[in-house]
C-alpha cells in the first residue's frame, strides 16, 4: 500500500509543534532550577496573561524590570512575530547572564530574535533614566518596595498608548491587611504607593486582574496642555 505524502502545511505544523514541545521542556527546566535556588518566578497564569497581552498589543519595544533567569521573559516574547527590541534589567549578574543564555537558546530557531535582545545588569533606577529609547510595553516584577520609584522613573520613557504591567500587586493579599509585619512593611508600603500614584494620575487608565498574585495593567495616555488626549 502506497504511503500518502504529507502536504507542506502539515510538515510545517509538525515542525512548529516539535519546536513548541522543546520550548516547554526548556521552560520547565528553567522554572525548576529557579525554584531549587529559591529564585522567584511568575505563576504560569501570569505568564499566559502577559503573553496574551503581547500577542494582542504587538509591542515593538519592551522593557522588563526584574527579568530574573528569564522565565517571565519567555512569556513576553514567545508570541511576537514582527521586529521588536527587548531590554531586560536585573540587579543580579548571575541571574541576568542565565536569562540571556536561556532566551537566546530557547528561541534559537527564530532568526529575527538576533540583535533584538538587550540584557543589562545593574540598578534599574539608575539605568532607566539614561536609556535613549521609549517603550510600548513595560513589565515590572522586581523589588516591591521600589515599585513607586520604578513607575516615576519609567513614566518619561513611555510611547503613546504604552501599557505598564505590574505583577504581585496584591502581594499574597497582604496589602489588604490592617496589621503588617515588620518584614513586609517596606514592600507593602511600596506597592500601596504605586497603586495610589498610578490610579491617582490622569496619565493612566488602570485595570486590576485577580490573576496569580494580582496584576495591574495601566495604559499610558499622553495629554495636551488642556488635559485632553
Amino acid at each position: 500500500m502506497q504511503k500518502m505524502k504529507r502536504s507542506p502545511q502539515a510538515l510545517i505544523e509538525k515542525t512548529q509543534i516539535k519546536h513548541y514541545l522543546q520550548e516547554i521542556k526548556l521552560l520547565n527546566q528553567t522554572r525548576d532550577n529557579a525554584i531549587l535556588k529559591k529564585i522567584p518566578v511568575i505563576e504560569d497564569s501570569t505568564g499566559n496573561f502577559i503573553s496574551l497581552a503581547c500577542l494582542l498589543y504587538k509591542p515593538k519595544k519592551i522593557l522588563e524590570i526584574g527579568c530574573g533567569t528569564g522565565y517571565s521573559t519567555y512569556f513576553l516574547l514567545r508570541n511576537l512575530q514582527n521586529k521588536f527590541r527587548y531590554t531586560g534589567i536585573d540587579l543580579n549578574i548571575e541571574r541576568i547572564s542565565e536569562a540571556e543564555k536561556f532566551i537566546k537558546g530557547i528561541f534559537k530557531n527564530k532568526k529575527y530574535f538576533s540583535g533584538n535582545l538587550n540584557f543589562i545588569h545593574g540598578d534599574a533606577l539608575k539605568i532607566i533614566p539614561v536609556l535613549e529609547e521609549k517603550f510600548d510595553l513595560v513589565f515590572i516584577d522586581a523589588a516591591k518596595f521600589e515599585y513607586l520609584d520604578y513607575i516615576k522613573s519609567v513614566k518619561e520613557k513611555l510611547n503613546k498608548n504604552a501599557i505598564v504591567i505590574a505583577d504581585n500587586i496584591f502581594y499574597k493579599n497582604k496589602i489588604f491587611n490592617k496589621k503588617i509585619t515588620k518584614h513586609d512593611c517596606k514592600s507593602v508600603t511600596g506597592l500601596i504607593g504605586y497603586i495610589e500614584f498610578i490610579t491617582g494620575s490622569n496619565l493612566f487608565k488602570n485595570y486590576f486582574f485577580n490573576i496569580g498574585d494580582g496584576i495591574l495593567l495601566s495604559k499610558y495616555k499622553i495629554m495636551d496642555r488642556k488635559g485632553k488626549e
